[in-house]
């Protein structure tokens, strides 16, 4: 799978998940949103595609979370292998959906 086709489905569903627009960067490998902030919280995904082989990609995803306190921003571990996995799977399921479309 090209590395484009696996930024479009990341970038799609980071932003389906209300985190905007991410920023590409297909020289790095990169992906990065800016903050979200809700209420008290601000949240930030950063991400990585690599090439493992000439057929296999792998991704590495971090999700920044983050609790407001008299001191400024705190860092507060939320998410659970179950929520990453989820996380995968729906960008899986979109990467299917770009491999479907026409170029």
């Amino acid at each position: 799978i090209r590395e484009e086709i696996i930024f479009r489905a990341l970038t799609r569903v980071l932003k389906d998940r209300g985190f905007g627009d991410a920023e590409v960067n297909p020289e790095k490998g990169t992906v990065t949103t800016d903050y979200v902030v809700q209420e008290n919280w601000r949240f930030k995904v950063e991400g990585e595609v690599k090439k493992v082989s000439k057929r296999e990609r792998a991704v590495t995803l971090s999700l920044t979370t983050e609790e407001k306190s008299s001191s400024g921003w705190k860092p507060k571990k939320l998410l659970g292998k179950e929520q990453y996995e989820k996380l995968f799977d729906e960008l899986e399921m979109q990467i299917y959906r770009e491999l479907s479309k026409p170029d």
